[in-house]
């Protein structure tokens, strides 16, 4: 369970739940103290301000004393010895006195069972309640329950019980109990004690004194959905009868699929409407209330003074007495207040005892008021229209755990309350008891408005309203000064309100000059009608005076444009209820801390008004704050804009407030920097082409921005300057150059050209320089010369590149050598050495001849950029067979020019070897288990010496396929012939498993019988085959079921997907059924002189008993080889009849019977 607590201030309406002296008691529930789940009561204290207090416990127990920190929680737990088990009379009593107002909730919870109030101050309570509880229904033995605690001696309550009491009172018979200070009367009953009326009436010299009335219940369960039991008990302060009200409005449970409504009327033949229609009054139970269902907000007013609850129900309840699976909850009873009793700030506290889930605030205000609406210093107007009042807006609001503060500049009710799995809580966040028909408020002269806290230095005018006309008023001040008496009290005003007319009187010796500080006024008053409490009556306010609020304010950056943050540093010993701001342009704001964007630069005078929630007021204000005009950011280029190139920004920015500080530039490429040196040069490299978007926002010395100045700029692309060079030898004269520049955009045609032909004899009839896009030079001397190229774009973008290049001698020298001249083979490359030379530079082109005579096109053109850099020259023969060799003519041509005038050539004569061609043998696949294979070679005309590599080979090419084991091989075989020449080749052979086949050789069976051949062979995508096929339940299965008439023996061939097979033998023995004779006649004629059993000798192990007439055994044998002859001992037998056991084993049965000898 969790529990909001709530520290309220109120508009000037009356008395509220605030205070210094406060009663409650441990009230009955179904978890005694002292139980197996033992219940507990905390009481949870809290304030606005910083004080200390003490709780005194009328039973005796040692009292506590506490201190509270300003929006803080303080948490006692009272004595299990304050608990009150019983109906009846106890001195049980718990009373709480504080220095400073506090606010104090009371909370009765065990596991899965909790119930929480909001205890009430003395000087709130009343003389005259009715108990509001609910229809008792509980998975135990439970009471609906109320209980009476005496704030002062002498006190007689007079009750009257709805229900019968466990006690016997009689329901409807009233009955009177006298109680002390301290003293607590506790009723319990069966049934619903609603309407339960407890009144303090004066008797003898005793007059009526205040007392606090509680309501609820030991445990109720709440719904019609009887299945599900959920329950928890009921604990709640009842408001006296003085301070219902006419017009409610409720508000739905968040999460939930239906609340329960009570209206209790304080006056029989009430008038109630519920959403504009009249409730009948025959729908009212006992005419006392009525009871309903709703899922959605109602209005419910009346003619007279009524109480609304608002009941949560029982866990997975809906309307209909169905079950909700995901429903969470349990019952829970809140009082709502009425919309004349209202609240405009309270603080609340969320603690997290019981597991509660999700806990919400609900709020109720006038729809005008929403936007001043706030949830923790924010705001917050996610509000509802009312359906059928527009000028009320309710919310739902979910909150966490922790202090929340919700507030607003007008009245506004609220209740807390929070689900978890067979949990809750629930209560009006505070309230405001004020009787709305009797009681004394300050009027402040200065605004004319009523409210019952006030501000020092202001002079307050004490006014009391009174339903009825007094002939007499005594007034006293609580300060040990004499009471002022009134014996003829002027009506100073009258009016209707809520159609009862109402007088006013005011104090004769007003003003009331008040210093900051507490106070007290009790007006005692003539009633003439009288009741039961006599003909005089107390009308008390309890009030606070405290000093007027500093209004202070804080303010950001003023600029043109911005907005402007105001952050109120306001302070004051009550909370502030209302900011008013005026900020010298002809606009305002209530916020607390609003933002404003001025419209034009200069001086504005700037007002703060603060108002507590006493009406205190306090004015700050600043007379010049300045806004400042936007500074003005601007930049130009510099040109040309291009790739790669650093591009300079000079800044044109101006302003009129101060001097600029902060420069940020935005280069529309990634990249932003920020600079704060004045005249600082500004440059950037962009390495992407295109269009960037650059742009600077300027700040000035006072913190005052520009608007963002902005700015394109084109990147455009270099060019890429490439150029081809001719070769040249200094016989050849002139060297023409290719231009081969290209560029991104394609923008070449717009190219312009210079070269530099590096050429220190240039003169000016062959000049150095050139802007033609493919010049002609002339060069004079054979040497190195760097020759530049400048291209520049259409855009101004220029590159350069320099090549060296190079004026080569005239008179190169061709020559080459041949590697292993005397071993050449056709079958590998033939590599020619070059070993050409020229005087200066280099060899610029070589040509190769390679058959010169008998096939000139068998040709090899090298250019200096493709000639290897070891000059080695590799060129393939065409493979020949031949055991003859062949000759071919090279030739080698030399250039260190282009033209023939620089060229020179050399020729030489090869002779190369053919190549063994040989056949082998291709083995392929192979099974595991194979013999070794040989592989066969045939060299044809060729002599020389082979040789094999490889898994599982012999150097002969003896191939073994157990040695080489599983899988794929690879085979090499080398040949080479007496010219040196080889032949060489590889094979491929895959060695395939070959199934291995486990089974027992033999096996046995009965006749008639089965067994079962459990052959195994690992493997995959095996075939099986058993033969022959007679007698098996299927032959083509590893193993078969086998029946066999006869003995038969079985082959089993596994074989594998690739062919590979294996073989067993498999044995069945067929056991027959042993045929015994039941005579023979053992008498040396030849026949039948033996006891023959057919088929025994298949039982080797059998066992053989043979018995006489007396149970003597004559025989025993294991196996049966020698058949018996009919003696004992050697002795011959007489004829007759002798009892045998025969065990055959095997799994057969033993076999006895009877067998005779005839002689």
């Amino acid at each position: 369970m969790i529990f909001i607590f709530a520290c309220l201030y109120v508009n000037a309406q009356g008395s509220t739940s605030k205070g210094t002296e406060f009663w409650t008691a441990y009230m009955a529930n179904s978890n005694p103290p002292t139980g197996s789940t033992p219940s507990v009561m905390d009481l949870y204290i809290t304030s606005d301000v910083n004080t200390s207090g003490t709780v005194v416990f009328e039973n005796g127990s040692p009292s506590v004393n506490f201190t509270v920190t300003a929006n803080q929680v303080t948490i006692l737990t009272m004595p299990t010895s304050t608990y009150i088990a019983n109906q009846g009379i106890s001195h049980y009593g718990i009373h709480i006195t504080s220095l400073k107002p506090v606010a104090i909730y009371a909370h009765i919870f065990a596991n899965s069972s909790s119930g929480a109030t909001l205890l009430l101050p003395v000087n709130t309570l009343g003389k005259d309640y009715y108990s509001i509880n609910y229809t008792q229904m509980a998975d135990e033995t439970a009471y609906s329950a109320f209980m009476v605690i005496a704030t002062e001696d002498s006190t007689t309550v007079e009750i009257t019980p709805a229900a019968t009491l466990l006690d016997g009172s009689a329901a409807n018979a009233a009955f009177s109990v006298t109680l002390n200070k301290g003293d607590v009367y506790q009723g319990l009953a069966n049934n619903d004690l609603t309407g339960s009326r407890i009144q303090s009436v004066s008797s003898g010299l005793n007059t009526c004194k205040k007392i606090a009335v509680f309501a609820g219940s030991t445990r109720i369960q709440i719904g019609c959905n009887e299945k599900d039991n959920s329950s928890d008990n009921l604990f709640q302060q009842v408001y006296p009868t003085a301070s219902w009200g006419k017009n409610y409005i409720t508000v739905p449970l968040s999460n939930r699929d239906y609340d329960v409504f009570r209206v209790i009327l304080s006056t029989p033949n009430t008038n109630v409407t519920i959403n504009g229609q009249l409730i009948s009054p025959s729908q009212f139970t006992n005419g006392f209330y009525y009871t309903f269902n709703s899922s959605v907000p109602n209005i419910i007013t009346s003619d007279q003074p009524i109480q609304v609850a608002q009941y949560a129900v029982s866990q997975g309840n809906t309307p209909s007495c169905g079950n909700l699976p995901n429903d969470v909850g349990d019952p829970e009873m809140i009082f709502i207040t009425p919309l004349e009793q209202t609240l405009d700030h309270v603080t609340l506290f969320s603690a997290s005892n019981y597991k509660i889930l999700n806990s919400y605030i609900n709020v109720l205000i006038k729809a005008n008021a929403v936007s001043s609406f706030m949830l923790d210093g924010a705001a917050y107007t996610s509000f509802k229209p009312v359906p059928n009042d527009s000028t009320y807006a309710y919310t739902q609001i979910p909150v966490v755990n922790g202090p929340h503060t919700i507030s607003a500049s007008d009245g506004f009710n609220a209740i807390a309350y929070g689900f978890g799995i067979h949990e809750s809580y629930g209560y009006a966040a505070g309230a405001n008891l004020q009787n709305l028909n009797e009681f004394i408020a300050l009027e402040n002269p200065q605004t004319g408005s009523m409210q019952n806290n006030g501000c020092s230095g202001v002079d307050y005018n004490l006014q009391l309203t009174l339903p009825y006309k007094t002939t007499n008023i005594q007034w006293n001040f609580e300060n040990g000064a004499t009471p002022y008496t009134d014996n003829n009290p002027v009506i100073a005003d009258s009016v209707v309100q809520n159609g009862q007319t109402v007088y006013i009187y005011k104090y004769p010796k007003n003003p009331v000059v008040y210093t900051s500080g507490s106070y007290s006024v009790i007006a005692t008053v003539f009633d003439p009608s009288a009741d039961v409490c006599g003909s005089t009556e107390d009308i008390e306010l309890d009030f606070s005076i405290t000093d007027p609020p500093v209004a202070k304010f804080a303010v950001s950056l003023a600029c043109l444009g911005d907005s402007t943050q105001f952050t109120d540093e306001s302070t004051g010993v009550s909370i502030l209820k209302s900011w008013l701001w005026n900020f010298g342009d002809n606009q305002t704001s209530t916020l607390q801390n609003p933002v404003h964007k001025y419209l034009n630069p200069g001086n504005y005078n700037v007002s703060l008004t603060v108002m507590d929630v006493d009406s205190c007021t306090s004015l700050y204000d600043i007379p010049a704050l300045h806004i400042d005009a936007k500074p003005v950011a601007s930049f130009t280029t510099s040109t040309p804009d291009c790739l790669n190139q650093t591009i300079t920004f000079t800044d044109k920015s101006t302003t009129t407030d101060g001097t600029l500080a902060t420069w940020v530039w935005d280069f529309g490429d990634g990249i932003k920097d920020t600079v704060t040196a004045k005249n600082a040069v500004i440059s950037h490299t962009y390495a992407v082409t295109g269009t960037d978007t650059v742009k600077l926002i300027v700040t000035n010395s006072d913190g005052c921005s520009s608007n963002v100045f902005v700015q394109p700029v084109a990147i455009h692309p270099l060019p890429i300057v490439n150029f081809a060079m001719p070769d040249v030898c200094l016989a050849q004269g002139s060297a023409t150059f290719t231009e081969q520049s290209t560029i991104a955009d394609s923008t070449a045609s717009g190219f312009t050209y210079l070269w530099n032909f590096g050429d220190p004899n240039a003169n000016s009839s062959n000049p150095n320089t050139s802007i033609l896009q493919n010049p002609t030079h002339t060069y004079t001397a054979a040497a190195y010369y760097n020759v530049t190229l400048t291209v520049t774009s259409k855009y101004g973008c220029s590159v350069s590149k320099t090549q060296q290049f190079t004026v080569n001698g005239s008179n190169p020298v061709a020559a080459f050598s041949v590697e292993n001249n005397n071993d050449l083979c056709s079958s590998n490359d033939v590599i020619f050495d070059d070993k050409s030379s020229v005087g200066f530079g280099n060899i610029t082109q070589i040509i190769w001849y390679f058959d010169y005579n008998n096939n000139p096109a068998d040709t090899a053109v090298y250019t200096l950029a493709t000639m290897p850099a070891d000059k080695k020259y590799h060129h393939q023969y065409p493979l020949s067979n031949s055991v003859n060799p062949q000759s071919y003519d090279v030739r080698m041509v030399v250039y260190s020019g282009s033209s023939q005038s620089c060229s020179n050539q050399v020729d030489a004569t090869i002779t190369v070897n053919g190549n063994p061609s040989v056949a082998v043998s291709n083995i392929g696949n192979i099974c595991q288990d194979a013999d070794p294979v040989q592989i066969q070679v045939n060299a044809g005309v060729y002599m020389g010496t082979g040789v094999f590599s490889g898994p599982g080979v012999s150097s002969t090419g003896l191939f073994s396929p157990g040695v080489a084991g599983l899988g794929s091989h690879t085979i090499n075989y080398v040949f080479t012939a007496t010219n040196g020449c080889t032949y060489s080749t590889s094979q491929q052979i895959n060695v395939q498993e070959t199934p291995i086949i486990t089974v027992d050789s033999v096996f046995t069976m009965l006749q008639g019988g089965q067994v079962n051949l459990n052959a195994t062979a690992p493997g995959e995508g095996f075939t099986y085959k058993w033969s022959p096929s007679t007698g098996l339940s299927n032959s083509n299965v590893l193993d078969p079921v086998a029946s066999p008439s006869d003995n038969t023996q079985y082959m089993l061939t596994v074989t594998a997907a690739d062919s590979c097979s294996a073989v067993a033998h498999v044995t069945v023995n067929v056991l027959l059924n042993i045929v015994v004779p039941n005579a023979f006649t053992p008498n040396g004629d030849g026949i039948n002189d033996f006891w023959e059993i057919q088929h025994l000798d298949s039982y080797p192990n059998c066992t053989v008993q043979i018995f006489n007439r007396y149970g003597e055994k004559l025989y025993y044998s294991v196996g049966y080889p020698t058949p018996w002859d009919g003696k004992y001992k050697g002795s011959t037998l007489p004829s007759g009849t002798y009892y045998y056991i025969i065990d055959p084993k095997n799994g057969r049965k033993p076999v006895s019977g009877f067998v005779a000898i005839i002689r």
